[in-house]
């Protein structure tokens, strides 16, 4: 092998590098890019002296790291959103016009006000205005709760959205892939699929298998297909007999509907739906119930300040769209059974009974009402503590894993400067070793002319 293809073929390699190098730096803010290297090995020949050839630009990634990250991502998603929700919610409950204990406290703090005085009539007015508070609070609890089922609903139908979108893109990808082949041709279409496959991670739990063509092959925890080569699954969220919200997806004419172990946002959405949404409702709906039932019929028991049995205080209505709400009646200050004889408006011994509803057990409850109101904040205050710690715990494992992928495969833009360094100087060196080799062929052909 002559001098001059020597140093050619070094000079190749070397601009070969220097374009994959240039090109890494040029993406090193290009989400979800793993960095590019060309290898190169020396060319067989039997004469003295060999050349060299480069392969083609390979991707720099690791398989484990990239599947342990999505997995990360699943977790991250799930308990970001779940404590989002949860949050949210309590930030309106929790607020003096709405907190279910602080609303009652100042219900029975009235109460307690007319013990001093059973026929005041400011007192008794004052009572009404703390049982309307109690009211409209608890109701507006109640409406604020079913809003956020109807804003859940509608998120879990967004999502299923995006994971059929994406799920489409991905198939997509799978068929440009397989087309193309390996290769330094397909490498930014797999940066891509790569960074689609993070993006549905994020909102359920995917399990990814790449196939001897290249493709990847997507299941859903239940093993359900979510792609399969250029074929992608629609994701719906319907709703079952039972009333509860599931994930159903649909290929080739065949249906499975994921149950369990949705994952990520959307296995969030459903989870909170039937784990903390829906039994706050049935609890906040109890509370209600218990609040009308027990204080009307104590007052029903006692005598107004005209001797006429106790009028009804509260009302449970339920309006066309299924929420229950809590109403004062027209019940005038006069008319409050508080007295335990029709014959003294003054006695006080049926006020005495309402005040014990505070902390007796109820009959159909087995709580009491303080009990019951203090169950709901607490329920959320619980499940909202868990989540954020769960948060921080799967974050902290999802940047592990994100920094571990990008150690690996992100560009590192000082290791690059090195490189261009690097292959300039082999560039320049097998140039001049181009420059010697014709200036010896250049002497050679003098010496016999």
């Amino acid at each position: 092998m002559n001098l001059f293809t020597i140093a050619s073929q070094g000079a190749q390699a070397a601009q070969n590098q220097l374009s994959v190098a240039a090109g890494n730096i040029a993406n090193q803010q290009t989400a979800g890019y793993s960095r590019q290297q060309v290898s190169q090995s020396a060319t067989v020949v039997s004469q003295t002296g060999s050349g060299v050839k480069t392969s083609d630009a390979a991707r720099v990634t690791d398989q484990h790291i990239n599947q342990a990250l999505w997995q990360s991502q699943t977790a991250a998603g799930y308990y970001q959103s779940m404590n989002s929700w949860g949050t949210s919610l309590e930030q309106v409950i929790s607020t003096d016009s709405t907190q279910p204990g602080t609303l009652l406290t100042t219900f029975f703090n009235s109460l307690s006000a007319l013990t001093s005085q059973p026929d005041s009539t400011a007192y008794r007015q004052q009572l009404l205005s703390s049982a309307s508070g109690v009211a409209s609070g608890l109701s507006q609890t109640a409406e604020t709760l079913a809003g956020q089922q109807t804003s859940i609903t509608d998120q879990q139908s967004a999502a299923t959205q995006q994971i059929t979108q994406i799920s489409a893109g991905i198939a997509a990808l799978n068929k440009q892939i397989q087309r193309i082949g390996p290769g330094a041709e397909s490498n930014t279409l797999q940066d891509q699929r790569d960074q689609q496959v993070k993006s549905l991670s994020s909102l359920m739990s995917v399990s990814v298998e790449k196939t001897s063509e290249g493709s990847y092959h997507l299941t859903a925890a239940n093993g359900a297909t979510l792609v399969d080569g250029d074929q992608a699954a629609t994701a719906t969220s319907v709703q079952n007999e039972q009333g509860v919200r599931e994930l159903r997806l649909s290929l080739n004419q065949q249906t499975s509907t994921v149950t369990e172990n949705v994952g990520g946002q959307l296995g969030a959405l459903y989870d909170y739906q039937q784990q903390v949404l829906s039994p706050l409702q049935t609890r906040v709906s109890g509370l209600m119930q218990s609040v009308s039932d027990q204080v009307n019929s104590t007052l029903a028991k006692g005598y107004d300040l005209n001797g006429q049995s106790g009028g009804a205080l509260f009302s449970v209505d339920t309006s066309s769209s299924g929420v229950m709400s809590l109403k004062t009646t027209a019940l005038q200050a006069s008319e409050l059974g508080l007295s335990a004889s029709k014959d003294s408006p003054a006695n006080g011994d049926n006020l005495q009974a309402l005040l014990a509803l505070q902390t007796a057990s109820g009959q159909t409850q087995n709580s009491s009402l303080a009990d019951q109101a203090s169950g709901i904040t607490s329920t959320l205050a619980l499940a909202n503590s868990q989540s954020s710690s769960q948060l921080t715990a799967a974050t902290a494992v999802n940047d592990q894993w994100q920094q571990q992928r990008d150690n690996l495969s992100g560009v590192n833009k000082d290791e690059e400067a090195v490189n261009l360094q690097t292959y300039l100087q082999s560039y320049q060196a097998n140039m001049k070793v181009m420059t010697v080799g014709n200036q010896l062929f250049a002497d050679l052909l003098n010496a016999f002319s």
